[in-house]
């Protein structure tokens, strides 16, 4: 089904309140971008594919609604960003009129790290907000849910880490990519002398799918073979920061170099692209499997 933005902007907006409230509970990432929204609406909508740009206008009706209920609310519409985490122009509005400062500087002046700051203020506004239970039944009635669909189709061996034995389920197509990165380390973008480890064993009790070293330098390798949907490329993501910080940690009080490497078999989104750089992730592809 086609749609009009007006239509969208009423029906999108208590969805995506209740995915915004549903990430802060849950200690998800504090923010929703316009990509993930879009997705979002067009499941629960059943609509055709929403542009990402259209998301602004759901945004600032979410937002205008919430005004219309509770006046001392803050801007929580900042936490409806693009991938680098910043909110768009659609936003200025509301920051320039409801949370600057008198006098301050509006938000087309601001430099990126100004608009994190405000973005910082806002996320903190907002978790210390107590009633968006309330705002939400006055707003838009009953909550919805079911707004996530994540699907984890990687076989691993370690879903979610140490809920199964040790690589229970692994797949071939897993353990084949993992191999041929232990044998590759220049081909995945590491310098001359770099060894790998299959499967090494962290202090933490995670695993890390290879483990390379030269020295005292280190990478930590997360394999996402051809079966891994968006959902576990995410996860590989955070799996990296994780293992990452582990590593150095373990090594403390000497500091150590420590990267990271998400190795797939497919190109990331460019919203994943976009949240690896952000987290010192590197990205690369390699097709092993057909």
């Amino acid at each position: 089904m086609a749609y009009q933005r007006k239509w969208l902007n009423n029906k999108g907006a208590p969805y995506l309140l209740a995915l915004i409230l549903k990430k802060l509970e849950t200690m998800d990432e504090p923010f929703v971008t316009y990509g993930e929204t879009a997705a979002m609406l067009e499941r629960k909508l059943k609509t055709s594919k929403i542009f990402s740009l259209h998301i602004g206008g759901v945004a600032g009706n979410m937002m205008d609604k919430i005004k219309a209920i509770a006046k001392d609310a803050p801007p929580i519409n900042a936490l409806v960003t693009s991938s680098s985490g910043i909110p768009g122009a659609g936003f200025a509005w509301y920051f320039d009129t409801l949370w600057r400062d008198k006098r301050g500087r509006k938000w087309e002046s601001l430099d990126r790290a100004q608009k994190l700051e405000v973005v910082k203020d806002v996320r903190k506004a907002v978790r210390n907000y107590k009633h968006w239970d309330q705002v939400f039944q006055s707003a838009f009635g009953k909550r919805p849910n079911k707004l996530e669909q994540k699907t984890f189709t990687e076989r691993d061996g370690k879903p979610l880490e140490a809920l199964f034995p040790r690589g229970k389920g692994e797949s071939e197509q897993h353990k084949l990519l993992k191999q041929w990165a232990s044998n590759n380390p220049i081909a995945i973008g590491l310098p001359q002398g770099f060894v790998g480890e299959v499967e090494h064993d962290l202090l933490s009790g995670d695993r890390v799918d290879v483990l390379f070293t030269r020295g005292e330098e280190f990478a930590v390798v997360e394999v996402k073979s051809c079966l891994s949907s968006d959902d576990d490329l995410r996860r590989g993501i955070y799996q990296c920061v994780k293992y990452m910080e582990v590593v150095r940690a373990t090594r403390l009080p000497v500091e150590v170099d420590v990267r990271a490497i998400l190795l797939s078999e497919r190109k990331l989104p460019p919203e994943l692209v976009a949240r690896a750089k952000l987290l010192s992730v590197k990205s690369r592809v390699h097709k092993v499997n057909e």
